[in-house]
């Protein structure tokens, strides 16, 4: 569910292209009211949620601050985690869009399709992907960190 500009229970920030998100998050703090930030530092977007399943009760008002496809590809994750009872319904989402650098939207594309073939919300430990993929995965994101 998309917000309009209000306050938020949670300003949640995770890791990664840590300077764009953190300035982009100071510039959110001026204009709104905001209860807590978190930040994300699980080992994927799917650890981010599971924990954060664990800590919302439903009701939530959250915006994530991060790159628009990064944003959808948690909300492919939340909805597989509700599915799954790991994550409470009634939580509202909003982005808090960074700029979208070319390396971003390839891993956005990536994270994204990743999600759609992944059937299951799970921590990295328990995550089976085939080899192939997970060779093209790290390839890729390897390319873009350069």
């Amino acid at each position: 569910m998309k917000l309009k500009k209000g306050k938020l229970d949670y300003l949640l920030i995770p890791t990664g292209w840590n300077r764009q998100r953190k300035k982009r998050a100071f510039e959110e703090l001026k204009n709104r009211n905001v209860k807590n930030i978190l930040i994300l530092n699980g080992d994927d977007s799917e650890e981010d949620i599971l924990y954060l399943g664990k800590k919302l009760k439903g009701g939530e008002r959250i915006g994530f601050v991060t790159f628009p496809l990064h944003y959808q590809e948690y909300k492919e994750i939340i909805k597989k985690a509700q599915k799954e009872k790991k994550f409470p319904r009634r939580v509202k989402t909003e982005n808090i869009p960074t700029k979208e650098t070319f390396k971003q939207f390839i891993y956005g594309i990536l994270g994204i399709a990743e999600e759609r073939m992944d059937k299951k919300v799970n921590y990295v430990k328990e995550e089976k992907p085939t080899p192939i993929l997970l060779k093209l995965k790290y390839f890729i994101i390897g390319l873009l960190k350069k």
